[in-house]
């Protein structure tokens, strides 16, 4: 799986790590919403690693079938 790094804007490899469930307060009361854990692997931006190497972040499973992941 790949994922843009936002800081230095190249699709980078990763891969999800763990999945679980999130309850937050949506529309209707509250929604439960299937969470996944995604790990950036290490990369280089110029001749030091990128700021976002080496990452773990946490979205929505249905984003990442949709390609909309983006991470701060």
């Amino acid at each position: 799986m790949k994922i843009m790094c936002k800081w230095c804007n190249v699709s980078m490899n990763c891969h999800i790590v763990s999945k679980e469930i999130s309850e937050h307060n949506g529309a209707y009361g509250i929604d439960s919403v299937k969470i996944a854990k995604i790990k950036i692997h290490k990369h280089f931006k110029g001749k030091n690693y990128c700021k976002g190497s080496d990452r773990t972040i946490t979205t929505p499973i249905d984003k990442i079938n949709d390609n909309k992941v983006h991470y701060q």
